[in-house]
């Protein structure tokens, strides 16, 4: 295949976990919900065959024969940009290619606090580096971009990739892949960040060792969790959000017994339904990151207006759900 042109730029969309998270590892469904806060990649072809990422999040770095030959912050920002140059190469060898890139980063929502940050750097690096080529369908950016992501988390179901690339709402299983949910009126959104930062790694493998040695808990726990996602599905579909905030509150519960909660959040979490939420829980991998609640319309702003003049120890989002995915710019 022919280089086509010698800069493009993507993006993807983050996301949130609305049900289902770590469970959905192991077979349960789970529901998520692309927001409208994106990473963006710029992609220019360089002389020589290095590769170079560039990122508003102070990541950066340069990768020559596979592997990465210097970063500027230390072990960390390696860790996520190895797999980065990877998912690049990764794309330019299904091509044919071997040549170098110089790669920007732009994240407009925080990194490692559960909101997909990594799925959206692999989905957005895919497409744009392809679309230096030809107009990639989303289906092969999206099967592209996982393997890579796989490179970040070991044991990614698939569902963050597939939710960056396509948008929307979906229901997710492993095993049957994901489905649209439909939905007459936008869910009345709220996230706040805990500024806590966690290891979804770390995190993954204690929920896979509670059920090592809890396994008949974690059986009956995973039952509630599917259950759960089940109704939520049927309530979004009929625009019942009082009815989706009380199986928020439910799931929540049921990330406490696995042990990915916090004191911090479980606060936030209570503050929320103090200012009037019908729900709140964690989103992502949890162990810090972001609290995600469901308020009703006329008490939205309300909140937000509250949390900016008095709590300064987290960060709130005003939320939309993002129905466009992957765009080629």
């Amino acid at each position: 295949m022919r280089l086509r042109k010698r800069y493009s730029e993507a993006s993807a969309p983050g996301k949130v976990v609305l049900f289902g998270e770590h469970f959905v590892v192991y077979g349960s469904p789970a529901i998520l919900a692309a927001i409208d806060r994106r990473v963006h990649a710029k992609v220019r072809v360089s002389s020589g065959e290095e590769i170079t990422i560039l990122s508003g999040q102070k990541l950066g770095g340069s990768a020559g024969s596979g592997r990465i030959i210097k970063t500027q912050n230390g072990p960390e920002p390696k860790q996520l940009l190895e797999p980065l140059v990877e998912c690049a190469k990764a794309v330019l060898s299904e091509r044919g290619y071997k040549i170098g890139l110089n790669i920007e980063l732009n994240s407009y929502f925080p990194m490692g606090v559960g909101l997909g940050s990594s799925a959206a750097c692999c989905v957005a690096i895919t497409a744009a580096v392809d679309s230096l080529f030809h107009q990639p369908t989303k289906k092969w950016i999206c099967m592209k971009a996982t393997e890579s992501e796989r490179r970040i988390h070991h044991d990614s179901s698939g569902a963050d990739c597939n939710i960056c690339t396509y948008g929307g709402i979906m229901y997710f299983t492993k095993g049957n892949g994901f489905k649209r949910i439909r939905v007459e009126k936008d869910l009345p959104l709220a996230l706040l960040n805990t500024k806590e930062t966690h290891s979804t790694g770390e995190l993954v493998s204690s929920v896979k060792n509670y059920k090592d040695s809890n396994y008949p808990a974690f059986r009956g726990l995973a039952g509630s969790s599917k259950i759960i996602s089940q109704k939520a599905l049927n309530a979004i579909k009929h625009s019942d959000y009082r009815g989706v905030g009380g199986l928020m509150n439910q799931n929540q519960t049921l990330l406490q017994e696995i042990g990915v909660s916090s004191r911090k959040i479980q606060r936030l979490i209570d503050l929320c339904l103090k200012k009037g939420a019908w729900g709140a829980k964690l989103t992502g991998a949890g162990g810090g990151g972001c609290v995600i609640s469901l308020f009703p319309p006329d008490k939205h702003s309300t909140f937000f207006r509250w949390i900016e003049n008095n709590l300064k120890t987290c960060e709130p989002f005003p939320l939309k759900i993002d129905y466009e995915g992957a765009l080629i710019h």
